[in-house]
């Protein structure tokens, strides 16, 4: 696995965000936090590309949203990617540098973009094993979660339209750790229980952590390490107990901006 990584500018101050305390955004801070998120998981020997960051495009740092990669099943490496539509017309602008890396570190892959009218956040998509969970949120409208579904049912997913009405994106409320295992809130696995008993049948496993940590639910599994905003012990607690390793990184600047782990990467 390569993530490919931006670091927050100055613009960081005026991310989109619904969290109460926005106004606190302290972009050095947050790049600070940000180098040694890098750091962190340069040392779990998870590659990272960096690019620069941008001057004028607020939320920016947020690579996940704006690129998906996908190996064939049963092989690791990456043989689509798909190039977001942010529901957010002002991060639009993000997704061409994103999608340039990482044609460099995948120049076999087939290449799909979501088209007008579909709209597409990749913090409303979760993958685990062959199944991929795609929340339709205020971000990602049913068009482009078909259009998805459409993408990765060619290389042997099953794609699941997941309704999300109670938060940003699927994946604050919930993310994979391994094929059969997943951590979230009570309200993230009702998303996935919406769309029908096949997207998290009994063979999966639930960690629950309560809805008021909602934070800690929004979790990156490099590979080896559990990476978890700092903060929620309930969420390092769970994953522990379930005899996952754990590394806790500061990102206080990034959930003022509804960032979290995920948010930060776009794994290839």
């Amino acid at each position: 696995m390569r993530l490919i990584m931006r670091p927050p500018s100055d613009a960081l101050r005026r991310a989109l965000s619904g969290h109460p305390h926005r106004d606190r955004i302290d972009p050095g801070r947050a790049r600070a936090e940000h180098t040694a998120y890098v750091r962190a998981l340069e040392d779990a020997a998870v590659a990272v590309t960096l690019l620069p960051p941008e001057a004028d495009m607020p939320d920016a740092c947020f690579t996940w949203d704006t690129l998906l990669a996908f190996p064939s099943p049963g092989d690791g490496k990456t043989a689509l990617l798909v190039a977001a539509r942010p529901g957010a017309p002002s991060r639009r602008r993000e997704v061409a540098s994103v999608l340039g890396c990482a044609r460099r570190l995948a120049p076999g892959a087939d290449v799909v973009e979501i088209r007008d009218p579909g709209t597409l956040d990749g913090g409303d998509v979760i993958t685990y094993g062959t199944r991929v969970a795609i929340g339709v949120s205020a971000r990602t409208n049913e068009a482009g979660a078909r259009q998805l579904a459409s993408a990765v049912g060619r290389f042997g997913y099953h794609a699941f339209l997941c309704p999300v009405d109670d938060r940003l994106h699927l994946a604050s409320a919930i993310t994979p750790l391994r094929a059969r295992r997943l951590i979230g809130t009570q309200s993230g696995f009702r998303s996935l229980d919406a769309a029908g008993p096949d997207t998290a049948p009994d063979d999966v496993e639930r960690l629950l952590i309560p809805d008021a940590a909602v934070g800690g639910a929004n979790v990156l599994a490099a590979g080896g390490p559990c990476f978890v905003a700092r903060g929620f012990p309930e969420a390092a607690t769970a994953l522990l107990s379930a005899g996952e390793s754990v590394v806790e990184v500061e990102l206080d600047e990034f959930l003022f901006a509804d960032g979290g782990p995920t948010c930060l990467v776009a794994p290839i």
